[in-house]
């Protein structure tokens, strides 16, 4: 089963909407990494996790 490794949030404005981008990298049992992220609106999850990292395009 993976493991969470490490996470990040961040809050965007986009088009005048507040979302919460949440980042994490994900272990796998043989060892490789790869990052994953979800989006966030008033709490509540409108993209689930996602492979890919969203955060460096938000200069983090």
């Amino acid at each position: 089963m993976p493991e969470t490794t490490n996470s990040v949030e961040h809050q965007t404005i986009i088009n005048n909407v507040e979302y919460t981008l949440q980042s994490r990298t994900v272990a796998q049992e043989n060892g490789e990494r790869y990052e994953e992220y979800r989006v966030l609106l008033e709490g509540k999850e409108i993209k689930s996790w996602t492979r890919g990292n969203v955060i460096r395009y938000f200069s983090l």
